[in-house]
């Protein structure tokens, strides 16, 4: 019933190369659930998780209606821009051309606590700046000072204006692409002033407008138009009514220590996330970051055998910080993945569809054997597993710690599609 979920990075086109994001799954396989979940197009989906966006793109390329929700709103933009309509395809470049002279034409000042100085020098910053702020005043209702982070902010930004804000993401990124760590989703920043780059404006445009002319090879005709919802915030808390969806096609960020926020940090940047209080804070609430909250749930029957089994091997190893830091991090996990999944359950209709995308790991030797985890949590909620197939991956984070090697020999990972159907 179901394809293989990875993404194969050679052969992404079109929209799905629009946003180089580690985490998702591919549109070939939402394309494959969806027509074989909802064949008569009827019903709501949602993914809880969206990131780039794909689960919305394909619904609304299909006709479906769909919600999509992130806590990231670099992943809310890039979500809303692909589902740009086709009819805009021609005045794209005379609009960026527009965009780019009138950000020559205005001032724009780079204040001493701007994000961007992460890695620009004051003119750089001040190039990218200028183009951000005229697709604002160009595209949006937004005043030059408001923040772009918000829910309110981003439910005002129109997928014209979120088209344009991903072509401003990839014309940065290009510039700052040197500080790009081994690790495929670590940005490091530089050591001295004078390690900033410094790209005129008459680069920047360039850069922008270079990818808006990549981007709008991506932008296609549509089976069909229909309603589809970007929404900022939580898997915890879903802005969605109780019993409302059909379909839920996701995949919770593995638990492997990848730091999505600083993955596109950059990006936050660009929309004035100030990198020393709101990037702060997202990076511990994103599930699945390697960031300690504070705040620690305790562990309950809920979670079920397996994973209570999980926390207590972690506990008890002998390495250092296994009880200091990685059981935290593991009951930060599951317990997020735990709220996530009773609101999932609170919005999905009676017999509605669970489909989870999900990959195990390694602690040292011990087995991190999430969908075994998920699955007991689902029975908990009364939920029928219908599916579970799997498939071997060696695009894992592991495979770039030389030290795994010290407890296994293989560093490969197996995903697996769950298939899962609420009560009745």
């Amino acid at each position: 019933m179901f394809s293989n979920p990875k993404r194969m990075k050679a052969a992404r086109t079109g929209k799905e190369s629009w946003f180089d994001y580690y985490a998702g799954f591919s549109t070939a396989f939402v394309r494959k659930a969806l027509n074989d979940l909802l064949p008569d197009r009827e019903g709501k989906v949602l993914d809880p998780w969206n990131g780039s966006g794909t689960t919305t793109a394909i619904a609304y390329e299909l006709g479906i209606k769909s919600t999509g929700i992130d806590i990231n709103p670099v992943m809310a933009v890039v979500a809303k821009a692909k589902l740009l309509a086709f009819g805009v395809k021609e005045s794209l470049v005379p609009l960026a051309q527009d965009i780019v002279a009138k950000s020559c034409s205005g001032s724009s000042e780079v204040r001493a606590d701007d994000p961007l100085l992460e890695w620009f020098s004051r003119s750089g910053a001040r190039s990218v700046r200028a183009l951000e702020q005229s697709i604002r005043k160009l595209l949006t209702p937004l005043g030059p000072a408001e923040p772009l982070t918000t829910s309110g902010a981003l439910d005002s930004i129109s997928d014209l204006a979120a088209f344009f804000f991903v072509a401003l993401f990839r014309a940065a990124r290009t510039f700052v692409c040197h500080f790009q760590a081994t690790n495929p989703t670590w940005i490091r920043s530089p050591k001295t002033a004078q390690e900033k780059v410094r790209p005129n404006a008459e680069a920047m445009a360039r850069e922008f407008i270079r990818n808006v002319e990549i981007l709008i090879e991506g932008v296609v005709p549509l089976a069909c138009d229909n309603a589809t919802t970007i929404l900022l915030g939580s898997s915890e808390r879903l802005s969605v009514e109780t019993a409302s969806i059909q379909a839920v096609i996701t995949s919770p960020p593995y638990c492997t220590r990848i730091d999505y926020a600083v993955a596109t940090k950059p990006e936050l940047a660009v929309l004035g996330c100030p990198l020393r209080t709101d990037f702060v804070d997202l990076r511990r609430r994103m599930t699945g970051g390697p960031v300690i909250s504070p705040i620690q749930n305790l562990p309950d029957d809920s979670w079920g055998h397996a994973c209570l089994d999980l926390l207590k091997q972690v506990k008890s190893h002998p390495t250092k910080g296994s009880e200091g830091y990685y059981y935290k991090l593991f009951v930060q996990y599951y317990g997020s993945i735990r709220r996530s999944l009773e609101e999932i359950n609170r919005v999905l209709v009676a017999n509605g569809h669970c489909v989870l995308v999900v990959q195990d790991s390694h602690y040292k030797e011990i087995h991190v054997d999430v969908a075994r985890y998920i699955a007991e949590m689902a029975l908990d909620l009364n939920w029928s597993l219908e599916k579970r197939l799997d498939f071997d991956t060696r695009q894992v984070m592991a495979r770039m710690n030389p030290k795994a090697k010290k407890y296994r020999a293989h560093t490969g990972a197996t995903e697996s599609v769950l298939w899962f159907r609420a009560a009745s």
